[in-house]
């Protein structure tokens, strides 16, 4: 995350999947107040966004960047007016293993934590399950996009395979995933497979992104295809 504050520090007061009903209303509320215009939808689905897009991308490249296996209950996050930025982590000592034996290690603590912070979620936003795991899902496989990028030994076949399996650990299948198409140069790409939009168009300032369910996949693919943008 370049520019992200990262700070380890001696412990943490609240870890991220506790984040406490009062912080998640104000966050969404500072939301409403800065787009009006967009709705209730979108104000839950970006306060949810916005609280598990960090844990998920620091997890995800600790074990994939650096083989550590992350505790996820050792993460804290800084919230701000719309938006949340920044992270602590509760100095600790992270599991060494190979990248298989990490994500049967740490998937089922990262869903654990994601459920924890669903049931505070939903009691202030009213936020549907399934929308929120197709939200969690993007943010995994946005992550995994990521990494790629700075993973040289991976090609888009091992990404998809890193894909499936982590949606499998997370109990996510069919929440989310990647699309395979070639780029006009005649390259393989990929993008996200998002199965739920976020909204972000009914802001003033926002669009359709350009992975978004609501356009048919044809639409989808034909402009991937002429475009290096995959949001």
């Amino acid at each position: 995350m370049p520019g992200s504050p990262l700070d380890i520090v001696s412990g943490i007061d609240t870890a991220w999947s506790h984040t406490p009903a009062a912080q998640v209303t104000w966050l969404a509320d500072s939301l409403a107040r800065g787009y009006p215009e967009a709705g209730r939808h979108y104000w839950a689905f970006r306060t949810w966004g916005l609280l598990v897009w960090q844990p998920v991308y620091l997890t995800l490249a600790g074990m994939h960047l650096k083989r550590l296996g992350i505790s996820p209950e050792c993460i804290s996050q800084q919230v701000s007016h719309c938006m949340v930025w920044g992270c602590r982590i509760a100095d600790h000592t992270p599991i060494e293993e190979d990248e298989i034996t990490l994500l049967d290690i740490t998937a089922p603590r990262l869903r654990a934590c994601m459920s924890t912070l669903f049931q505070t979620c939903n009691g202030v936003l009213a936020l549907h399950p399934k929308a929120a795991d197709r939200l969690f899902a993007d943010y995994v496989m946005g992550a995994l996009l990521r990494i790629k990028e700075l993973r040289q030994d991976w090609s888009a076949a091992h990404t998809v395979d890193w894909a499936e399996r982590w949606l499998t650990a997370l109990d996510l299948n069919g929440a989310g995933g990647l699309l395979r198409y070639k780029h006009d140069a005649g390259h393989d790409q990929l993008a996200l497979d998002r199965k739920v939009c976020c909204l972000v168009y009914k802001c003033h300032d926002g669009a359709l992104c350009d992975t978004c369910p609501k356009i048919p996949l044809a639409e989808r693919l034909a402009g991937l295809a002429g475009s290096r943008s995959a949001t």
